[in-house]
């Protein structure tokens, strides 16, 4: 095999190569996007279980106050009523921040899922260019030593 064969078929590698590392880069951005999606997901189940919560809470708190003033001949009035109001706000005000806090973690995680995938094609279009360029070079370089071009094709670079 002579110098320009090899020249071009190392040249022939590298644009391969950098296809491929382009090609794979696009596939771990699409694993981590799927990844991010399912903690998206994730999260949302998290929110359903905390509502089932704190609606759990609620009717345990109602259910107990109502059985202890039964119980002591107390009617659910006055402070006894504000207090069950004042506790029954604070767990919804609780559980309202969580399920924020839940929804803000989703949307971090959708727009990072988003970006990874912007991130792949970005990476495979590198890759292209990367090859394209390393083709181009390859074959400026191939044509100055081994080409025909101005020189007769006898690889003779002095001109003479």
């Amino acid at each position: 095999m002579g110098a320009g064969a090899a020249f071009a078929a190392m040249a022939g590698v590298q644009i391969m190569s950098s296809i491929g590392q382009g090609q794979q880069a696009k596939s771990a951005a699409k694993f981590q996007s799927r990844q991010y999606q399912l903690q998206a997901q994730q999260l949302e189940q998290e929110k359903k279980i905390l509502t089932e919560q704190y609606q759990t809470k609620r009717h345990l708190l109602v259910g107990e106050l109502t059985n202890k003033a039964a119980k002591s001949g107390v009617k659910l009035s006055g402070s006894v009523a504000d207090s069950l109001s004042q506790s029954l706000t604070e767990l919804g005000l609780e559980e309202s921040r969580q399920k924020y806090n839940i929804s803000m973690n989703q949307v971090n995680a959708k727009y990072a899922s988003k970006v990874a995938k912007v991130q792949g094609r970005l990476a495979q279009i590198n890759s292209w260019m990367g090859a394209g360029t390393t083709a181009l070079s390859s074959y400026m370089t191939y044509n100055q030593y081994w080409g025909s071009g101005d020189k007769g094709g006898n690889g003779n670079t002095t001109g003479k």
